[in-house]
């Protein structure tokens, strides 16, 4: 494996935007968007304006374009508009689409490192979009933690299985990457964390149950059959009350054990637009992947080496 490290000055001069103050942000609404959203409001001063539903979805605060807004946790394929994410999303080196500067202002690790689905899909970046957050926005800021953030930040992604499971061999290899191990890494300090295993564990258990199992770690915006409709309001501009306290109940938490402050005016919870798309599956493959390049899909991830999942804007496009 190779351990050529990560420039970060380079990500910074190529990416300015993502070390900006009092942007404007969607975010997927599970544990990671929420923790990124949370950690660049309470760095940053942005503001979560939107949720971006794994592609079935869009929610945006009215009179906000999504050229005004940077997308976390997914990535745009569009020269216009930033995002950053961490999902692979070429399926070849040896078939690079003509128009792939669509992704020029879409920060992804798996991008640097030209990790692609048909031929490094074992070696893809096997964390979170918060930790690489970490990593970058810690190379210039000065990132605090309190003494419980610790086990709230790995679950995200599933990152804590990484560490004992048959990738670890290729985290260790992204965490060189990353120069985690500098001691200047603030995603590095975090994992220095110095903790008693058997209370770690008791405590993660009890938030799997509290949160992951109960899916109150996510907003629940879609389902199979389109919108939950007991999220939102009567008018669909808006969460229904269930959902909001649903929301603020997680907010609360990951805020109270990260040490990161929640600003609900920083946060998107009414006075919006759903904007429906369509969400294709398929299975990887050049035909399959340049049918979708052909079709100008709005987001790709290999989900896994057996599917490719995409959204086309349609029924309605982009605001």
């Amino acid at each position: 494996m190779s351990f050529k490290k990560i420039d970060y000055e380079e990500i910074i001069e190529n990416y300015p935007w993502l070390l900006e103050r009092n942007h404007k942000c969607v975010i997927s609404p599970d544990a990671d968007g929420m923790l990124s959203g949370l950690f660049m409001s309470h760095y940053l001063n942005w503001e979560v304006v939107g949720y971006y539903d794994n592609g079935k979805n869009l929610i945006l605060k009215k009179g906000v374009s999504a050229k005004e807004c940077i997308f976390i946790d997914t990535e745009i394929y569009r020269k216009e508009i930033r995002s950053c994410g961490h999902h692979i999303v070429l399926y070849s080196d040896k078939h690079i689409p003509e128009n792939w500067g669509n992704f020029s202002n879409c920060l992804n690790p798996n991008n640097l490192r030209n990790r692609t689905s048909q031929n490094q899909f074992g070696l893809k970046y096997p964390m979170g979009t918060i930790h690489f957050l970490l990593c970058v926005i810690g190379y210039k800021y000065n990132i605090e933690f309190s003494k419980d953030s610790l086990f709230v930040i790995l679950q995200a992604d599933g990152t804590i299985n990484r560490f004992i499971d048959r990738y670890s061999e290729n985290l260790m290899d992204w965490l060189n990457y990353l120069d985690v191990f500098n001691g200047k890494n603030t995603f590095g300090n975090l994992l220095h964390h110095k903790i008693d295993l058997l209370d770690f564990s008791k405590e993660y258990v009890n938030y799997v149950q509290g949160f992951v199992k109960a899916k109150k770690d996510k907003i629940p915006i879609s389902g199979l059959n389109g919108l939950i409709r007991e999220s939102f309001n009567s008018s669909s501009d808006g969460f229904s009350n269930e959902c909001k306290k649903h929301i603020e109940n997680y907010l609360y938490f990951i805020s109270k054990k990260t040490g990161w402050a929640l600003d609900k005016d920083k946060w998107l919870w009414g006075n919006f637009k759903v904007f429906e798309f369509t969400k294709k599956s398929a299975k990887p493959g050049v035909k399959n992947f340049s049918a979708a390049v052909k079709n100008n899909f709005l987001s790709l991830a290999f989900t896994s080496s057996l599917d490719m999942e995409y959204t086309l804007e349609k029924p309605d496009k982009l605001p």
